[in-house]
């Protein structure tokens, strides 16, 4: 990497640093003994002693140059050039903070970080009377330390900054003799260790974490820096006399020119590539083939870093297919080559199926002002949207022989993939553990097993090892992430390298992914690591899909689970205020809203789903999941994550999931698995207000699911006890068909023969049962289903439906004994 870009962006990493020494003091408004008071704030001599004592002597000189970013022209560097960088990067960064509440005795609120939650949607108005502050904590998956909760005390707040400020200074002080990974190194730090601490909280709602201003002030930086010394003068001035209401026409013209580019990263074709599978096979490279795209994000993203020679610091953020990032004027001249570059790669491994699309859109400075950000979010979109709707145009006459022309191979069922359909030149005898014979397989689908699906389960870090692109013949996965610049080495969680994986063969630095949270970290020798953590919901049962059916209760059937969160985009788009003058947009507060996003979906949800057995984690993350196990504990599984989220988000009603399960057997086509999930989800959208859950055909809100899932434990209870009536449930359903019947014809409830049908026939099983634990809860069904009229009786018949699927295998096996 450029070593000014570097200089630079460790720069504006490093220029708040000094906020956690502050914090941590008995007495905040002292500078370090023996350092000056001439002006500079008392952070910001916190942030030069913090340099000087933890960030090694080499690194030094670049990172001095962010602390007089409040004065750079008291900086008493010969070049105050870098210092003023930082100054605008900073404010743009932080959009304006000063006005967000008043300078009143007393008003200032705690040390801590206000939940972005508390700051989207409606609960934007009353964020100053919510009380949701995340707890001052280093990263880690446990609810004390992602859950919002109270505000602390004095003492225990100085505590906790003190355990964070000596976490990041060993951190810093590591001599990592590579520039770029000792920046991602610190980078990787800020997030574990800074992502809860404020980044200002004395005249601001602190709303803001320190990691997300920080790399976000590194990346404007170095966006900043191909602009000439005159301009960032210019727009230095014009940006701290607009920020104080200052409207004059020169001021606004300056602040109308371009500074940066906002790029965004579209991988599309990953449902299909993922879902479009046989069943056979399906359970050895599902998982592989999903983890395998979450790489290849990755090692296209690390690539057109490269590519632009721009720092990790950069990234906005990236998951999911996408990724988004901050690059300077510049790079406008090299997107549309490298745009080339990596669809040349795909086709030449992938064929069509899978394409990347990079749209972007030039910000003036004045698009980076409070409320103006969204604008120029949506702008980057529509440029994405644009380059789908026109792909391979890149190519040029190309595409005729790339993409058209027909392939020299075709109509060889021998060299037929088995698992993903399609004809390779290269494919080999596969032993099908679920039918007799052999079936053929791909290198590329088998390596998805072998190289990535086979060690998840048990892995508990991988090395990304980078590099110099190496061309690789179409093969296996690792072939590909190789072209882009990568090679995968998996560890186990006692940091032993677990065969199967490829170190790139010239690596010239590495990056350790924790997919848990890290006691100690493996050692990669001679390659420089930065360490980092990335969770990842990695289960895969060691079974085929039918043996997975078979392991259920009742019927011998999968679940498979699809989640998402309701109206993300326009959260992104106007959740934090409709009109440019009502928004506390910016581009950190947008950071950090997709940081907290993915840590619920990619920590969390794997937090829960260890709690279960058997569960497959196609994936989870981003803001949506796809989960396939037993039936039976996929509904507890979907409301446990629902309910989760709900308390993650501290109950705000405009945040909240919806879903949908369907059960399939286990030789079920996994791509129809996934369309007919996909349709489940799309009902429960479809409700109005969605938030809900569709499940045995039927949507429901997720209060009505709770209410159903109360129905069902008590009928599941009855019919576990001896002497229990086999009866019920057939006639909890016949009634509530007989009602549909009814309601269909007329169109709402009415009065019918189900009613007295009910009281009849309860009163026969009541008088018939002997046990009187179960004649005390059968009069007690029958005492409510009469209070209210017989109107729920539709919740009361998928209830008896549900635990008729649970106990049903349960009941057979009992008469044979």
């Amino acid at each position: 990497m450029n070593s000014t870009r570097f200089d630079i962006a460790l720069a504006g990493l490093l220029h708040d640093i000094g906020k956690i020494e502050q914090r941590a003091l008995d007495d905040p408004w002292n500078t370090p003994q023996g350092f000056p008071k001439d002006g500079q704030p008392v952070h910001a001599r916190w942030s030069e002693y913090f340099i000087q004592n933890y960030v090694p002597s080499q690194y030094r000189p670049a990172a001095y140059q962010g602390v007089y970013h409040h004065q750079p022209e008291k900086s008493p560097a010969e070049d105050q050039s870098r210092s003023k960088l930082v100054a605008l990067a900073d404010k743009l960064s932080a959009g304006e903070r000063s006005d967000d509440i008043k300078e009143e005795k007393g008003n200032h609120p705690p040390q801590q970080l206000l939940s972005i939650f508390d700051r989207v949607g409606a609960y934007r108005q009353k964020s100053e009377k919510q009380q949701h502050y995340l707890p001052l904590r280093s990263l880690a998956l446990n609810e004390k330390s992602i859950f919002p909760s109270g505000s602390l005390d004095r003492q225990a707040t100085k505590l906790a900054y003190e355990e964070l400020r000596d976490q990041l200074r060993a951190e810093a002080k590591k001599d990592i003799h590579d520039p770029e990974t000792y920046l991602e190194n610190v980078l990787a730090a800020l997030q574990r260790n800074a992502w809860s601490i404020p980044s200002a909280f004395y005249y601001s709602l602190p709303d803001v974490s320190l990691y997300d201003h920080s790399r976000m002030t590194a990346a404007l930086a170095v966006c900043l820096s191909d602009l000439p010394d005159p301009k960032i003068n210019d727009l230095l001035s014009a940006v701290r006399e607009a920020f104080h209401g200052n409207t004059a026409e020169d001021t606004q013209g300056t602040l109308s020119e371009p500074v940066g580019l906002l790029v965004g990263g579209d991988i599309s074709g990953i449902q299909n590539f993922i879902y479009t599978l046989s069943s056979k096979n399906a359970a050895k490279t599902l998982r592989g083939r999903s983890f395998y795209l979450q790489l290849l994000t990755e090692a296209v993203l690390r690539f057109v870093l490269r590519e632009l020679d721009l720092p990790t610091t950069n990234v906005i953020y990236s998951g999911g297919g996408h990724f988004y990032l901050l690059a300077p004027l510049s790079a406008e001249k090299q997107l549309k080559e490298i745009q080339l570059k990596v669809t040349r790669i795909l086709l030449k491994h992938h064929g069509a199926n899978l394409y990347l699309a990079l749209g972007w859109v030039p910000v003036p400075a004045s698009g980076f002002k409070r409320g103006v950000f969204p604008t120029y979010w949506d702008k980057m979109h529509s440029a994405l949207a644009q380059v789908k709707q026109h792909r391979y145009q890149e190519l040029g006459s190309e595409i005729i022989a790339q993409v058209f022309e027909p392939q020299p191979h075709g109509g060889n069922q021998e060299n037929t993939c088995s698992v993903c359909g399609e004809e390779k030149k290269n494919t080999q005898a596969l032993q099908d553990e679920s039918e007799e014979g052999t079936t053929r397989i791909c290198d590329l689908c088998a390596s998805f097993d072998t190289a990535l699906g086979r060690r998840l389960p048990d892995a508990g870090y991988v090395l990304l090892s980078l590099g110099q692109p190496e061309a690789r013949e179409p093969g296996t996965a690792l072939d590909v992430l190789a072209e882009f610049g990568m090679g995968v080495q998996f560890y186990d969680q006692h940091q032993t390298a677990l065969k199967d994986g490829q170190i790139l063969k010239n690596a010239e630095r590495g990056v350790l992914w924790s997919f848990n949270d890290p006691t100690h970290w493996p050692d990669t020798g001679k390659l420089p690591s930065a360490h980092l953590l990335r969770y990842t919901v990695n289960q895969v049962p060691n079974m085929t899909f039918d043996k997975l059916a078979e392991s259920g209760e009742g019927i011998k059937r999968l679940g498979v689970l699809r989640m998402d969160v309701d109206n993300l985009g326009n959260l992104f788009k106007s959740g934090f205020g409709s009109k440019p003058s009502e928004s506390i947009a910016t581009v950190a507060r947008i950071s950090t809203l997709s940081f907290q996003m993915s840590l619920y979906f990619e920590g969390w949800v794997k937090k829960i789903c260890e709690k279960y057995e058997n569960v497959y984690a196609v994936y989870s993350g981003g803001d949506d999941l796809f989960l396939i196990a037993p039936w039976h504990i996929v509904p507890g599984l979907a409301m446990e994550i629902e309910q989760g989220f709900e308390k993650y988000t501290s109950q705000n009603p405009d945040l909240h999931l919806s879903g949908g399960m369907t059960f399939i057997h286990g030789k079920y086509p996994v791509y129809q698995a996934a369309d007919d999930a996909g349709e489940a989800l799309d009902m429960a959208k479809n409700n109005p207000g969605k938030r809900s859950f569709t499940f045995l055909g039927h949507v429901w809100t997720w209060k009505e699911f709770a209410d159903l899932t109360s129905i069902y434990n008590r009928l599941v209870n009855i019919c576990k006890r001896e002497g229990g009536p086999s009866s019920l449930l057939q006639l909890l359903q016949r009634l509530a068909n007989m009602e549909a019947k009814k309601i269909t014809q007329k169109g709402t409830s009415v009065w019918g023969p189900w009613m007295w049908l009910a009281a009849y026939q309860f009163s026969r099983m009541i008088e018939n049962t002997k046990n009187p634990e179960l004649k005390a809860e059968l009069e007690k069904m029958n005492s409510e289903l009469k209070q209210s009229y017989y109107q729920n009786l539709r919740t009361w018949g998928i209830a008896a439906r549900w635990t008729q699927l649970f106990v049903r295998n349960t009941q057979k096996a009992s008469q044979h004994s």
